[in-house]
């Protein structure tokens, strides 16, 4: 028992936090201010440190590119509203030499009137206006003549839309569709002359090689022959028409929190039907390491312009479009997301919490020795 009282005294003497009897202490209202404002100032502090370990902050890092086989999305969403959807066409020329036309399979045409309002998807794939004979005057099953373009699996080309493919196929221009059977009895040419002054809206996404290169817009049908890419605008195709158009969003990969796209939200309007805006990009990788070990590859972007349309265009062979010509940089840069630990808070309100008491035991200190002093010399004075 009493080696148990000697180990317990020893323990007691080592005490740093020796403690005040009730009959000792004072306490003032100086003192009941300072707790409160001390309360609360511990309490907005340790707030602001939650909040701080909470908050997910990213480092950034640059390194040389080395992924240069895979392939990258272009995510687009333009207006033109003064283009018909009918007129334009969308293609992707890179430096290797691919080169993609018509590239509607995940982009859709929405038509809109002059005034802005959606019409609904254009579709090359009109409901004809006399169906095709069930037979043909022989009584055979009718079989539509391609007129001499790349046949369809089956042999048949029954509606305009056949025939034109069966032509692009074949690398003709579609230039007379009034002399096409099936496209008479569509009305095909009237359908594209009621198109005459109506606008479009292009959203979707592109797959290319990750390579230099351009996607245009351009009025006319696209063609490829002879290993040349040009685009014609035919008699019986809109007339009135200009490349005034607004980018609302318009990027290289999948969307993350720090991406630059600086072309998001440009519009232009064409000063004349020629005009030929040209936007200039600087492509480069990124990586965002997240927290949960998951990682996202995706790409942004630097942007310049530039617009050439006047009188002299009329006479060249430039094609009124939008080009967005794209070059890759060498270099990747990588995003890591990063949060403090639960021991740096810890210790972060510690200090707070530490510190401020003490700074406010200090002044506390300092005010009660100063009223004291003040009392004293006033308690002097009366008696002299």
């Amino acid at each position: 028992m009493g080696r148990a009282h000697t180990l317990r005294q020893r323990f007691q003497s080592l005490d740093a936090y020796a403690k005040t009897l009730d009959d000792f202490s004072i306490k003032t209202l100086t003192g009941g201010v300072l707790t409160v404002a001390t309360a609360l100032l511990i309490a907005v502090l340790v707030g602001l440190e939650f909040a701080a370990y909470r908050r997910v902050e990213q480092s950034a890092e640059l390194v040389v590119d080395r992924s240069r086989s895979e392939k990258m999305l272009i995510n687009l969403d333009i207006t033109l509203p003064h283009a018909p959807c009918v007129l334009l066409g969308l293609d992707v020329l890179d430096s290797s030499g691919d080169t993609q036309i018509n590239l509607f399979q995940h982009v859709t045409k929405m038509r809109l009137t002059s005034n802005g309002t959606e019409i609904g998807a254009y579709s090359t794939k009109a409901k004809a206006a006399v169906p095709p004979p069930a037979t043909n005057a022989d009584g055979a099953a009718y079989c539509g003549s391609c007129y001499g373009g790349i046949e369809p699996e089956g042999g048949c080309c029954n509606t305009c839309d056949a025939v034109h493919q069966a032509y692009v196929r074949r690398g003709w221009a579609f230039t007379d569709p009034d002399a096409i059977e099936q496209c008479v009895r569509e009305g095909y040419t009237a359908r594209m002359r009621s198109m005459d002054g109506e606008g479009c809206h292009m959203h979707g996404f592109v797959e290319v090689g990750k390579a230099a290169g351009n996607l245009h817009i351009l009025a006319g049908e696209s063609i490829k022959l002879g290993g040349e890419h040009t685009h014609t605008v035919y008699d019986y195709m809109p007339r009135n028409y200009d490349m005034t158009h607004t980018i609302h969003r318009l990027a290289f990969g999948s969307e993350f929190s720090a991406q630059s796209s600086p072309l998001d939200g440009v519009g232009k309007t064409a000063q004349s039907k020629h005009a030929q805006f040209q936007y200039f990009t600087k492509i480069v990788g990124s990586e965002v390491r997240f927290l949960n070990g998951t990682v996202l590859r995706s790409n942004q972007y630097s942007a310049t312009e530039f617009v050439r349309g006047d009188a002299r265009a009329a006479v060249s062979r430039r094609t009124p479009g939008l080009f967005v010509m794209f070059d890759i940089s060498p270099m990747r840069v990588i995003y890591t997301e990063h949060q403090r630990s639960l021991g740096s808070f810890l210790t972060s309100v510690c200090a707070i919490v530490g510190g401020i008491f003490t700074v406010a035991r200090l002044v506390d200190g300092v005010v009660f020795r100063a009223e004291r002093v003040l009392k004293e010399k006033r308690q002097l004075g009366k008696q002299i």
